[in-house]
């Protein structure tokens, strides 16, 4: 939707309370279940977990969004080891990748500060008093950096353009033709202007030179967000969750950044308590179910749909867990009878924690040489994760 109108009455948020209550429990429920099962679960096992959740979201979001990401392509992207060249889904949803990996290493409080937000968002509160929704990036006002657009004094031209004429007919050469020589001074000016426009010296000019609508009030969207995340505490976690999640999309408050109104949602349930130990999957909560959101829909039912979406995703997680202790405890078959000093056994758990393996990443892990790891590899026989590249060299594996 492109309207910053998100209005949530006093009595509409007690009838949504009443009409979402048994979606609401069902899914704090299931979120609980798969958090406690995580984190009583062996660390290489928990970890693994997470990061195959990471991939599996980005992926999901993508195709949300309309997109294909196959999963094979966006781990081998991940580890720089791309067997084609990466397509614009892969790139968007590596970005994603990083951004819930970046999010899932900080403290929930401090990701949700409005000072954090607006700083990931590239929104700034205008110095204006009069004019509070209006939009400036932190790329410009913020850092003191002024704007191409002001840097250009557009009522100087005339001046500036006399003035590079004589610089310009001092600078040419005795034998060069006079005919020539407007032409030179235009090419000058033009080339200053651009030089102007395209600051690439430094971050500040490179991201100022982004496409952006002038009438699309990021900053007063962001505002009614936030506002419905601030309201959202009186709230049970999971229908806070939802209800945030559905006012992002709703307003959109990025350009560029529709996705991590997804990973904004599952920071509320770790914040919350329902998640400690994970970030939840919601996209693929989304895709898997049969539910797709719409703003056309009633407010209930686009919550009702999202927390189904939330308990879709815990459930997707358990399984996940299963499948990888499953695969872990096939491969430690192979395991036993070996010396105590085997590291078969680290190796299994290096294939459990990563999501893609090559033979220098468990060298370097198992302080072994390459030539001991594809011996190991061998030794795994029918248990040893699929090959994803498809080469005969500079291959990897995965438990994907």
């Amino acid at each position: 939707m492109n309207s910053d109108h998100y209005d949530l009455k006093r009595a509409e948020r007690q009838a949504l309370v009443c009409d979402c209550a048994a979606a609401a429990e069902t899914a704090a429920i299931a979120l609980a279940r798969c958090d406690e099962r995580l984190a009583r679960a062996e660390p290489m096992l928990a970890e693994g977990a997470r990061q195959r959740g990471h991939a599996f979201e980005a992926q999901a979001l993508i195709g949300l969004a309309g997109g294909l990401c196959p999963l094979e392509d966006l781990v081998l992207h991940d580890a720089g080891m791309d067997v084609r060249s990466p397509t614009r889904e892969i790139a968007r949803a590596a970005a994603m990748l990083d951004e819930r990996r970046r999010l899932a290493r900080r403290e929930p409080a401090e990701v949700l500060s409005e000072s954090a937000l607006r700083l990931r968002l590239c929104i700034e509160e205008s110095p204006d008093p009069d004019r509070p929704d209006r939009a400036t990036t932190v790329s410009g006002t913020a850092k003191g950096v002024t704007a191409p657009w002001d840097r250009i004094d557009r009522d100087d031209d005339e001046q500036d353009q006399a003035g590079e004429d004589d610089l310009d007919l001092e600078n040419e050469d005795d034998d060069a033709d006079p005919a020539f020589a407007n032409i030179d001074a235009l090419l000058a000016r033009t080339r200053k202007k651009l030089d102007a426009w395209n600051d690439l010296s430094s971050d500040a000019g490179r991201k100022n030179l982004a496409l952006r609508d002038p009438a699309y009030d990021a900053a007063g969207r962001f505002a009614r967000w936030h506002q419905i995340l601030e309201e959202g505490k009186g709230l049970p976690a999971a229908l806070a969750a939802a209800l945030a999640l559905d006012a992002w999309l709703w307003l959109e408050p990025s350009e560029r950044a529709g996705e991590l109104g997804f990973a904004l949602a599952a920071t509320v349930l770790r914040q919350r308590g329902l998640a400690a130990a994970h970030l939840p999957v919601a996209g693929v909560g989304l895709r898997r179910g049969k539910f797709r959101w719409s703003p056309h829909q009633a407010l209930s039912l686009r919550i009702a749909g999202l927390l189904g979406a939330f308990a879709e995703a815990a459930a997707f997680g358990q399984g996940d867990l299963d499948r990888l202790t499953l695969a872990r405890t096939v491969m430690l078959r192979r395991c036993e009878g070996r010396r105590g000093n085997s590291k078969l056994a680290e190796l299994v758990d290096l294939f459990v924690a990563s999501p893609l393996v090559t033979v220098q990443l468990a060298a370097a892990r198992l302080n072994v040489t390459p030539q001991a790891v594809e011996a190991m590899l061998k030794e795994l026989g029918g248990s040893l994760p699929r090959e994803l590249t498809g080469r005969k060299r500079y291959r990897a594996w995965g438990i994907v």
